[in-house]
Order: structure tokens, then sequence, then C-alpha cells
């Protein structure tokens, strides 16, 4: 009878937990499944001592192949949009948009997309550009919009100040609540 076990170890930059289960094996086996769990498999006559510096051994390898995964389920299940849809998507969204802030003297902007990390889009308000993150594809519709909105009001406050947020809600009154939803999605 084989004997199975969660176990925790704590390797340099972060601590793991793992299966480990005895077996007749001749040597310790390592097994990383694609939800992320990490499955050890050896002797019951191999000591937690050789077990741990076993694990130690293959950090760096175990830790690559746990962030390679969990990256793939969170674009498996948060991609709602694929790349050439989402510019479709902002573009009109920049279209329906557009004659509110016509009125207010905006001229139409060059609109822009590329990969940031740490916003969803950006004004060059002086420039007339406005650029959008692609990692929008993974945000419901509802806070693209919320985006859009946001970055065509800098044309107009060019900062986060009480009038710039008065302004937005002019557009959007439900602004809030839509960033709420964006917040929660990680982009990093």
């Amino acid at each position: 009878m084989y004997k199975s076990m969660q176990k925790q170890i704590n390797l340099k930059t972060k601590t793991i937990k793992y299966d480990l289960e005895y077996k007749k094996v001749k040597n310790i086996n390592l097994r990383i499944k694609t939800d992320g769990s990490v499955h050890i498999s050896a002797n019951r006559f191999v000591s937690m001592k050789k077990i741990e510096e076993f694990i130690r051994s293959k950090e760096d390898f175990i830790l690559k192949a746990i962030d390679k995964f969990s990256l793939k389920r969170k674009e498996e299940k948060r991609r709602f949009f694929e790349d050439n849809e989402l510019i479709d998507i902002i573009l009109n969204l920049c279209k329906e948009i557009y004659p509110y802030f016509k009125n207010l003297g905006v001229k139409y902007p060059q609109i822009k997309f590329r990969s940031m990390v740490s916003q969803w889009g950006n004004c060059h308000f002086r420039k007339g550009i406005l650029t959008f993150n692609k990692y929008l594809a993974f945000a419901p519709l509802e806070c693209i919009e919320y985006v859009v909105a946001h970055e065509f009001t800098h044309f107009i406050h060019p900062n986060h100040s009480k009038d710039f947020y008065n302004e937005l809600s002019k557009v959007m009154p439900d602004w809030k609540e839509r960033r709420e939803k964006l917040k929660k999605i990680s982009i990093k």
C-alpha cells in the first residue's frame, strides 16, 4: 500500500504545496500538472531531507512551470475578445462617444493600441492621441466603455481633478462601478 500526503516547502522566493506519494520507484520523480499542482513520488526509504533537497534543486523549473500554467489558465478563462475584435470594439466606442467631446471642441484623436503593464489606456491630449491597452481583451465590455470615456475626458481635463470626475459623470454616471470591476482584472 502506498502513502500519499500533502506537504509544503519554503523555497527561496515562494512557499509551495506539493503532493508526496511513496511508491516503488528508483528515483525521486517530479510532475507538475496543467492546473499548476506539484507532485513528487519517491521510494519510502528516501528521507524527507533528500526529497526537499531535490525539490530545492528544481526550484527554478518548478516556479516557471507553475507561472506558465497559471498564466495559460488565466488567458483561457478571461479572454473575451481577440485582438482584431477588440480594436473594432474600441474604434466603434470612440465613434459613439466622440460627438459629446466634439461639442466641447475636441478634435477626433489618433487611436493606438499596445500592450501595457500598468495602465488600461492613456491620453496624450497635446498630441491628440489615445492609446488603449491590448489587455482590455480580458475585460468585459462595460469596463472597456469606461476606459474609452475616461481617456476621452482627459482631453477636457488632463488630470484626475474633481472637475475631471464631474465631466466623466456627465458622460458615464456609473463610472465608479465600472472602475471597480476593472480593478479586479489583473494585467500583470
